[in-house]
């Protein structure tokens, strides 16, 4: 691998639409901040080189880890699919971050009924490891009480 990669970003992008739903490289990168920006750019279709993946959002981008470095992979999504926008999430301490693209992937996946989640799932879950495994924690009733009573008895 040289020590810098370059990438031809008007030929990358050529080919990401002539292969739309296609994962298609990019680059090898040994800096993976180096592949998280190039990834972020393909993505948001900022910064020159970014405006080859024009609209934002009309490509995906992914990281691989290899050998070598970090691999980043491209694939070409349509201007009538475009991956959903980033939402600014508010915390509690008043500041604004952005939420990732896996993340609203997730929430989509959780939202489908695709993946569970909260308390019910976990207990269930729980459910079926102890039927299949046995209970991980010998029965301690004090102790649970007194964590019980530390939350509020809840």
């Amino acid at each position: 691998m040289n020590r810098q990669t370059r990438v031809d970003h008007a030929r990358v992008a050529a080919a990401l639409r002539d292969e739309p739903g296609e994962w298609l490289p990019v680059g090898e990168y040994r800096n993976s901040s180096s592949a998280t920006s190039t990834a972020s750019m393909i993505r948001t279709a900022n910064q020159r080189s970014g405006s080859h993946y024009e609209p934002a959002g009309s490509c995906e981008a992914r990281l691989i880890v290899t050998a070598e470095g970090t691999r980043v992979e491209a694939r070409y999504r349509g201007t009538d699919n475009p991956a959903p926008a980033r939402t600014h999430v508010s915390r509690s301490d008043g500041r604004r971050t952005r939420q990732s693209v896996d993340t609203t992937r997730v929430l989509g996946q959780i939202e489908r009924g695709e993946v569970r989640a909260g308390p019910d799932a976990a207990r269930e879950i729980a459910a079926k490891q102890e039927a299949a495994y046995g209970a991980a924690w010998p029965a301690d009733h004090a102790w649970a009480e007194a964590v019980a009573g530390l939350n509020g008895g809840a």
